[in-house]
């Protein structure tokens, strides 16, 4: 079964976000959630989880350094609410992936 990590400081969107991928993809398993991007590095390095769900703006480190800090480890997906962050994303060579029903995950 493939393994995931969510690191969101923000508990409402963290709630969000599982409930989403619970829906879309309930074969995934969450094996740790990080409130920071400190905590984030460390749990990526124990659990070792196919994909890492990274906030670009947390506490400590963001999503963009975790996913440095992580390189060549799980596949990293960002999330983010706000569109400004974003940029910062796409500048690091994020791909953007978009439904056409809804992406407001």
């Amino acid at each position: 079964m493939p393994t995931a990590l969510i690191a969101e400081d923000e508990p409402m969107l963290k709630a969000q976000l599982k409930a989403r991928l619970a829906e879309a993809w309930p074969e995934l398993v969450i094996v740790a959630e990080a409130e920071n991007g400190e905590e984030a590095v460390m749990l990526a390095k124990e659990e070792q989880p196919d994909v890492a769900f990274l906030d670009i703006r947390m506490p400590l480190l963001t999503g963009l350094d975790v996913a440095k800090a992580i390189a060549g480890g799980p596949h990293v997906v960002f999330v983010n609410a706000y569109d400004e962050y974003a940029v910062e994303g796409f500048e690091e060579g994020a791909v953007a992936a978009l439904e056409s029903e809804s992406y407001d995950v």
